[in-house]
Protein backbone atom coordinates (compact mmCIF):
# COMPACT_ATOMS: atom_id res chain seq x y z
CA UNK A 1 0.00 0.00 0.00
CA UNK A 2 1.26 3.21 -0.80
CA UNK A 3 2.19 5.66 2.54
CA UNK A 4 -0.04 8.48 2.95
CA UNK A 5 -2.49 7.76 0.03
CA UNK A 6 -0.92 10.60 -2.00
CA UNK A 7 1.55 9.29 -5.08
CA UNK A 8 4.86 10.75 -4.48
CA UNK A 9 4.24 13.41 -7.46
CA UNK A 10 1.21 14.54 -5.33
CA UNK A 11 2.84 14.87 -1.97
CA UNK A 12 5.93 16.43 -3.22
CA UNK A 13 3.93 19.34 -5.22
CA UNK A 14 1.95 20.03 -2.16
CA UNK A 15 5.01 20.45 0.10
CA UNK A 16 6.72 22.80 -2.48
CA UNK A 17 3.62 24.86 -2.13
CA UNK A 18 3.46 24.56 1.53
CA UNK A 19 7.41 26.04 1.93
CA UNK A 20 6.34 28.48 -0.47
CA UNK A 21 3.09 29.45 1.54
CA UNK A 22 5.93 29.54 4.79
CA UNK A 23 7.96 31.51 3.31
CA UNK A 24 5.84 33.99 2.50
CA UNK A 25 3.44 34.75 5.25
CA UNK A 26 -0.16 34.86 4.86
CA UNK A 27 0.12 34.29 0.79
CA UNK A 28 -2.43 31.75 -0.56
CA UNK A 29 -0.27 29.02 -2.78
CA UNK A 30 -2.05 27.62 -5.39
CA UNK A 31 -1.52 23.87 -5.66
CA UNK A 32 -3.63 21.20 -7.62
CA UNK A 33 -6.08 19.73 -5.12
CA UNK A 34 -6.49 15.63 -5.36
CA UNK A 35 -9.70 14.12 -5.07
CA UNK A 36 -9.79 11.87 -1.66
CA UNK A 37 -12.79 9.85 -0.14
CA UNK A 38 -14.35 12.52 1.36
CA UNK A 39 -16.10 15.31 -0.43
CA UNK A 40 -14.43 18.67 -1.16
CA UNK A 41 -15.80 21.06 1.68
CA UNK A 42 -15.41 18.32 4.74
CA UNK A 43 -11.49 18.86 5.10
CA UNK A 44 -9.91 18.16 2.05
CA UNK A 45 -7.08 20.45 1.86
CA UNK A 46 -6.44 20.02 5.25
CA UNK A 47 -6.31 16.42 4.82
CA UNK A 48 -4.16 16.63 1.56
CA UNK A 49 -1.54 18.47 3.77
CA UNK A 50 -1.44 16.27 6.49
CA UNK A 51 -0.64 13.38 4.08
CA UNK A 52 1.91 15.07 2.62
CA UNK A 53 3.89 16.20 5.65
CA UNK A 54 3.35 13.06 7.83
CA UNK A 55 6.12 10.53 8.53
CA UNK A 56 6.02 7.51 10.35
CA UNK A 57 7.28 8.85 13.61
CA UNK A 58 4.52 11.66 14.14
CA UNK A 59 1.90 11.32 16.36
CA UNK A 60 -1.07 12.30 15.12
CA UNK A 61 -4.38 14.23 16.47
CA UNK A 62 -7.93 15.19 15.02
CA UNK A 63 -10.17 17.89 16.34
CA UNK A 64 -13.43 19.27 14.88
CA UNK A 65 -14.97 21.83 16.52
CA UNK A 66 -12.84 21.01 19.78
CA UNK A 67 -14.11 17.29 19.88
CA UNK A 68 -11.98 14.49 18.91
CA UNK A 69 -14.98 12.40 18.98
CA UNK A 70 -17.17 13.90 16.38
CA UNK A 71 -18.04 11.60 13.42
CA UNK A 72 -15.73 13.70 11.28
CA UNK A 73 -12.39 13.91 13.59
CA UNK A 74 -12.75 9.88 14.05
CA UNK A 75 -13.58 9.41 10.32
CA UNK A 76 -10.82 11.51 9.63
CA UNK A 77 -8.46 10.24 12.06
CA UNK A 78 -9.47 6.45 11.31
CA UNK A 79 -8.54 7.02 7.33
CA UNK A 80 -5.43 8.49 7.84
CA UNK A 81 -4.47 5.52 10.28
CA UNK A 82 -5.62 2.92 7.75
CA UNK A 83 -2.79 4.53 5.05
CA UNK A 84 -0.16 5.31 7.40
CA UNK A 85 -0.45 3.21 10.67
CA UNK A 86 0.51 6.30 12.62
CA UNK A 87 0.06 6.33 16.15
CA UNK A 88 -2.70 8.87 17.26
CA UNK A 89 -3.34 10.95 20.87
CA UNK A 90 -5.70 12.94 22.29
CA UNK A 91 -3.48 14.95 24.16
CA UNK A 92 -2.38 17.87 23.09
CA UNK A 93 1.18 18.31 24.00
CA UNK A 94 1.82 14.32 22.67
CA UNK A 95 0.91 15.29 18.96
CA UNK A 96 3.49 15.90 16.17
CA UNK A 97 0.55 17.26 14.04
CA UNK A 98 -2.89 18.49 14.72
CA UNK A 99 -5.06 18.31 11.84
CA UNK A 100 -8.26 20.95 13.50
CA UNK A 101 -11.53 21.59 11.82
CA UNK A 102 -12.12 25.79 13.24
CA UNK A 103 -10.45 25.47 16.66
CA UNK A 104 -6.91 26.14 17.77
CA UNK A 105 -6.89 23.42 21.17
CA UNK A 106 -6.61 25.21 24.37
CA UNK A 107 -3.40 24.23 25.54
CA UNK A 108 -0.98 26.17 24.09
CA UNK A 109 1.04 24.45 21.39
CA UNK A 110 5.00 23.75 21.55
CA UNK A 111 7.85 24.01 19.27
CA UNK A 112 7.96 21.55 16.80
CA UNK A 113 4.57 20.80 16.38
CA UNK A 114 2.41 21.63 13.15
CA UNK A 115 -1.12 22.80 13.39
CA UNK A 116 -3.39 21.98 9.88
CA UNK A 117 -6.56 23.97 9.70
CA UNK A 118 -9.00 22.96 7.16
CA UNK A 119 -10.46 26.23 5.54
CA UNK A 120 -13.34 26.38 3.45
CA UNK A 121 -12.90 29.86 2.17
CA UNK A 122 -9.34 31.35 1.80
CA UNK A 123 -10.26 34.41 0.71
CA UNK A 124 -10.29 37.54 3.04
CA UNK A 125 -11.63 39.76 0.72
CA UNK A 126 -14.80 38.03 -1.10
CA UNK A 127 -17.27 39.79 1.09
CA UNK A 128 -15.88 43.08 0.10
CA UNK A 129 -14.49 42.33 -3.75
CA UNK A 130 -16.25 39.06 -5.70
CA UNK A 131 -13.91 39.47 -8.55
CA UNK A 132 -11.05 37.35 -8.24
CA UNK A 133 -8.65 39.37 -10.15
CA UNK A 134 -9.09 42.69 -8.20
CA UNK A 135 -8.50 40.43 -4.97
CA UNK A 136 -5.33 39.70 -6.35
CA UNK A 137 -4.61 42.99 -7.27
CA UNK A 138 -5.42 44.14 -3.71
CA UNK A 139 -3.25 41.58 -2.19
CA UNK A 140 -0.50 43.01 -4.66
CA UNK A 141 -1.13 46.25 -3.61
CA UNK A 142 -2.29 46.05 -0.11
CA UNK A 143 -4.81 47.27 -0.31
CA UNK A 144 -6.93 46.45 2.42
CA UNK A 145 -9.45 49.88 2.51
CA UNK A 146 -12.85 48.06 1.70
CA UNK A 147 -12.11 45.77 4.30
CA UNK A 148 -11.53 49.06 6.90
CA UNK A 149 -14.86 50.02 5.74
CA UNK A 150 -16.43 47.29 6.54
CA UNK A 151 -15.13 47.40 10.02
CA UNK A 152 -15.82 50.68 10.54
CA UNK A 153 -19.95 50.26 8.75
CA UNK A 154 -20.19 48.04 11.47
CA UNK A 155 -18.39 50.00 14.10
CA UNK A 156 -20.15 52.86 13.33
CA UNK A 157 -23.59 51.13 13.44
CA UNK A 158 -22.95 48.94 16.19
CA UNK A 159 -20.64 49.95 18.05
CA UNK A 160 -18.12 46.88 17.39
CA UNK A 161 -17.55 44.71 14.61
CA UNK A 162 -20.14 41.95 14.39
CA UNK A 163 -17.98 39.41 12.82
CA UNK A 164 -17.92 36.44 15.36
CA UNK A 165 -15.89 33.81 13.02
CA UNK A 166 -13.52 34.22 9.98
CA UNK A 167 -12.22 37.60 11.90
CA UNK A 168 -9.56 39.18 9.14
CA UNK A 169 -6.15 39.21 10.38
CA UNK A 170 -2.53 40.82 9.59
CA UNK A 171 0.06 38.81 9.06
CA UNK A 172 3.92 40.02 9.25
CA UNK A 173 2.29 43.80 8.65
CA UNK A 174 1.77 42.42 5.04
CA UNK A 175 -0.99 40.47 3.91
CA UNK A 176 -4.64 40.18 5.07
CA UNK A 177 -5.73 36.87 5.68
CA UNK A 178 -8.60 34.51 6.48
CA UNK A 179 -7.77 32.19 9.62
CA UNK A 180 -10.42 29.99 8.96
CA UNK A 181 -13.74 29.76 10.70
CA UNK A 182 -11.94 29.67 14.04
CA UNK A 183 -14.22 31.62 16.83
CA UNK A 184 -12.66 35.53 17.52
CA UNK A 185 -11.51 34.12 20.79
CA UNK A 186 -8.83 31.80 18.89
CA UNK A 187 -7.87 34.81 16.59
CA UNK A 188 -5.43 36.02 19.25
CA UNK A 189 -3.38 32.35 19.73
CA UNK A 190 -2.41 33.17 16.49
CA UNK A 191 0.43 35.45 17.45
CA UNK A 192 3.23 34.39 17.82
CA UNK A 193 2.69 30.95 18.02
CA UNK A 194 5.58 28.66 19.17
CA UNK A 195 3.83 26.16 16.51
CA UNK A 196 3.71 26.16 12.45
CA UNK A 197 0.33 26.84 11.57
CA UNK A 198 -0.59 25.70 8.18
CA UNK A 199 -4.02 26.20 6.07
CA UNK A 200 -5.65 24.35 3.79
CA UNK A 201 -8.53 24.73 1.06
CA UNK A 202 -9.00 21.50 -1.02
CA UNK A 203 -11.96 23.13 -2.71
CA UNK A 204 -10.23 26.46 -3.62
CA UNK A 205 -6.84 24.98 -4.22
CA UNK A 206 -5.62 26.94 -2.02
CA UNK A 207 -2.57 26.70 0.86
CA UNK A 208 -0.99 29.28 3.13
CA UNK A 209 0.70 29.39 6.52
CA UNK A 210 2.00 31.50 9.52
CA UNK A 211 5.82 30.15 10.54
CA UNK A 212 6.17 30.41 14.07
CA UNK A 213 6.78 33.20 15.90
CA UNK A 214 4.84 35.13 13.32
CA UNK A 215 3.23 38.44 13.93
CA UNK A 216 -0.45 38.08 13.43
CA UNK A 217 -2.72 41.32 14.00
CA UNK A 218 -6.53 41.13 13.79
CA UNK A 219 -7.83 44.53 12.08
CA UNK A 220 -8.95 46.58 14.59
CA UNK A 221 -8.94 50.28 14.87
CA UNK A 222 -6.18 52.07 17.12
CA UNK A 223 -9.03 53.62 18.99
CA UNK A 224 -10.96 50.11 19.74
CA UNK A 225 -10.36 47.36 21.77
CA UNK A 226 -9.65 44.33 20.75
CA UNK A 227 -12.68 42.17 21.95
CA UNK A 228 -13.75 38.55 22.03
CA UNK A 229 -16.15 36.69 23.21
CA UNK A 230 -16.09 36.58 27.04
CA UNK A 231 -16.78 33.96 29.75
CA UNK A 232 -14.83 35.31 32.17
CA UNK A 233 -18.11 34.58 34.79
CA UNK A 234 -18.60 31.70 33.56
CA UNK A 235 -16.94 28.12 34.87
CA UNK A 236 -17.36 24.36 32.79
CA UNK A 237 -20.11 22.32 34.11
CA UNK A 238 -18.25 19.44 34.29
CA UNK A 239 -14.67 19.89 35.28
CA UNK A 240 -15.13 23.63 36.58
CA UNK A 241 -12.57 25.31 33.97
CA UNK A 242 -12.55 28.78 33.73
CA UNK A 243 -11.10 31.44 31.08
CA UNK A 244 -11.54 29.08 28.36
CA UNK A 245 -13.64 29.04 25.31
CA UNK A 246 -16.90 27.10 26.11
CA UNK A 247 -20.72 25.92 24.66
CA UNK A 248 -23.34 27.40 25.95
CA UNK A 249 -25.99 24.16 26.49
CA UNK A 250 -29.87 24.80 26.75
CA UNK A 251 -31.45 21.94 29.17
CA UNK A 252 -34.83 20.72 28.20
CA UNK A 253 -35.61 22.60 32.01
CA UNK A 254 -34.65 25.33 30.86
CA UNK A 255 -31.15 25.26 32.32
CA UNK A 256 -28.37 27.31 31.05
CA UNK A 257 -24.86 25.21 31.50
CA UNK A 258 -21.59 25.64 29.89
CA UNK A 259 -18.98 22.90 28.67
CA UNK A 260 -14.86 23.75 27.57
CA UNK A 261 -15.24 23.32 23.79
CA UNK A 262 -12.07 21.60 23.69
CA UNK A 263 -13.02 18.25 24.98
CA UNK A 264 -9.65 16.63 25.42
CA UNK A 265 -8.69 19.93 27.36
CA UNK A 266 -11.72 19.27 29.41
CA UNK A 267 -11.26 15.61 30.13
CA UNK A 268 -6.81 16.10 31.12
CA UNK A 269 -8.38 19.04 33.49
CA UNK A 270 -10.88 16.88 35.17
CA UNK A 271 -8.13 14.19 35.46
CA UNK A 272 -6.03 16.89 37.24
CA UNK A 273 -3.08 16.42 34.52
CA UNK A 274 -3.42 20.49 34.01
Amino acid sequence: MRYGFLDEDAKKEIRRATLKAIAIPGYQVSFASRELPIARGWGTGGLQMTLAIINEEDCLKVIDQGCDGSVNAVNIRNFIVSVTDNQTTLDTLEADIIQSRHRIPEEPMREGQTLVLQVPYPEVLTNVEADSYRQKVMHANSDYAKLWVLLYEDTAQFGDSRIGHRYPVMVHDRYAMDPSPIPKYDTQKLNNNKALILLGAGREKKIYAIPPYTKVEPLKFEDKEFKVESFADKKCTRCGASGVFMDEVHTNDGEVKYYCNDTAYCDKNLEGKL
